[in-house]
């Protein structure tokens, strides 16, 4: 008789541990399910590396031409040109202007773009009315990441983005910036550095 109790309640647990295992797998089925179908809702895609907003051909086009643009800028940095860094900012900032957000059709995109946007503008800015070199590298890596998220988020039509990386730039504080050519040419550290730095991604 004791030993028909103890089988009757060792079956009794292995059921309800099946049934509770069950439950789970259920819950977080439910879960993943729930973050694909809002992931589907905002146009965005799950798999790591792609962009993040389905946007028109003319946006990306545009977002393409500032990306262009600022690569003149890194080229007066590697030179160590301040005039020509303010110069050339006022050139990404004509550039960045024409970018037509009313091409975003969801308030997610939308709101993603106005965020970067407002960083790339406020950097720009200071880099335009500086005078001081030091100072401008500090805006220029501000605005290099607001525009790697940009590109991240909406993709360019064409060529490839390297975003690269010098742990030393900025009194070793470390500083990012995009290039078209996977070869290092820091535009952080001075011309005997040149090709101090790595890439930490790349992005077609």
């Amino acid at each position: 008789m004791m030993k028909k109790q103890i089988v009757m309640t060792v079956a009794l647990f292995v059921a309800l541990g099946v049934a509770n295992a069950q439950h789970n797998h259920g819950t977080q089925d439910q879960k993943a399910g729930s973050k694909m179908d809002h992931a589907k809702h905002s146009g965005m895609k799950m798999a790591e590396g792609q962009v993040m907003h389905e946007v028109s051909v003319d946006f990306k086009k545009q977002l393409t031409e500032v990306f262009k643009t600022s690569l003149v800028l890194t080229e007066s940095f590697i030179s160590s040109e301040a005039k020509d860094v303010a110069s050339n900012g006022s050139q990404v900032k004509a550039a960045l202007s024409k970018v037509d957000m009313g091409l975003l059709k969801s308030s997610e995109a939308h709101m993603d773009w106005m965020m970067n946007l407002k960083k790339m503008n406020s950097a720009l800015d200071k880099i335009t009315k500086s005078k001081d070199l030091k100072e401008q590298k500090v805006v220029y890596a501000s605005f290099n990441q607001a525009l790697y998220k940009s590109i991240k988020a909406f993709g360019i039509s064409e060529g490839t983005v390297y975003y690269q990386h010098c742990p030393m730039a900025l009194d070793n504080k470390g500083a990012y910036w995009l290039s078209d050519r996977e070869k290092i040419r820091n535009p952080y550290l001075d011309k005997n550095m040149l090709t101090c730095g790595s890439t930490k991604e790349t992005i077609n």
